[in-house]
């Protein structure tokens, strides 16, 4: 992991010292030439993407990606060093700069997020207080420039980067809500599932507390097939009908006729056990209820 570390670290810097004399000039002749410099930078930083993902045959993970941003940070960077500081391009690429540190912030943190170590969510819950820092002091000046009456480029700029920072803190739930509603709309098949285990999984959260979650395994038939799946459970209504009662229960599992290993059940709530219960009492087995 060092090692790779080192060359990817290696590559922005030697990238600096060859580039930053001759990207240095071409923006003090034309400040336009910042434009292309970055948008030359963005095209390697895809190529390097699309390398990674053609030969690892899965998409960069967001360390990769974060690799990148930090490397159009970077020449963001050296351009604006190389401008006089009553220039207006240097206001332009600070935004620009801005911007991208706060993704490279927001990658790097879910990156670490759910990574086992408690480090790795002290990292995580560092980065995010920074970027609530910096949140907190541009809604600070916004909010100053609103009561001076000087609403600027800048307090617009400002205004959209916070709006956008919303979405941006919920991108994972939003991807992964997505992703699942997905898959439910291909999930067209029905089968009778049988609980066979309850199970706790305990993991460390931010704060590196211990929180532990319960799950229940589940078995089911597709083309004379036996297939399992889990579902979420919480742990009061596990004590509530008590885990004896609970193993054995039949629960509708609905699965993809393409590719009958991939299935769901609908959380374990009271509403689903006090109905299968119905069931196992009166018939002796319970019917999945679609």
């Amino acid at each position: 992991m060092l090692k790779g570390l080192f060359l990817y670290m290696l590559a922005p810097v030697l990238c600096l010292i060859c580039l930053w004399n001759p990207a240095g000039n071409a923006v003090r002749e034309n400040n336009g030439a910042a434009y292309w410099i970055l948008l030359a930078a963005l095209g390697a930083v895809g190529i390097n993407w699309l390398i990674y993902r053609t030969v690892h045959r899965r998409l960069p993970s967001l360390l990769v990606f974060a690799h990148g941003v930090f490397c159009l940070l970077l020449t963001v960077i050296m351009e604006a060093e190389a401008l006089p500081g009553y220039n207006p391009m240097v206001s332009t690429l600070s935004v620009i700069g801005g911007c991208l540190a706060l993704t490279m912030l927001f990658l790097l943190s879910f990156w670490f997020a759910p990574r086992k170590p408690r480090i790795d969510h002290i990292d995580a819950v560092g980065l995010r207080l920074i970027i609530g820092a910096v949140a907190f002091l541009m809604a600070a000046q916004v909010v100053r420039d609103i009561e001076i009456g000087r609403v600027t480029r800048d307090t617009w700029i400002s205004i959209v980067i916070l709006i956008a920072l919303i979405p941006a803190a919920c991108i994972r739930r939003i991807t992964r809500s997505a992703r699942k509603t997905a898959f439910r709309r291909k999930a067209t098949s029905l089968a009778s599932g049988k609980i066979v285990q309850l199970i706790g999984e305990t993991h460390l959260d931010l704060d590196g507390d211990p929180v532990t979650e319960y799950v229940a395994r589940i078995r089911y038939e597709a083309g004379e097939k036996e297939y399992e799946t889990r579902s979420g459970i919480k742990g009061i209504t596990m004590r509530w009908f008590g885990k004896d009662s609970i193993v054995g229960l039949a629960i509708p599992v609905y699965y993809d006729p393409e590719k009958p290993e991939e299935a769901y059940a609908n959380r374990i709530d009271r509403r689903m056990l006090k109905k299968a219960l119905e069931a196992k009492k009166g018939l002796g087995e319970a019917p999945v209820d679609s």
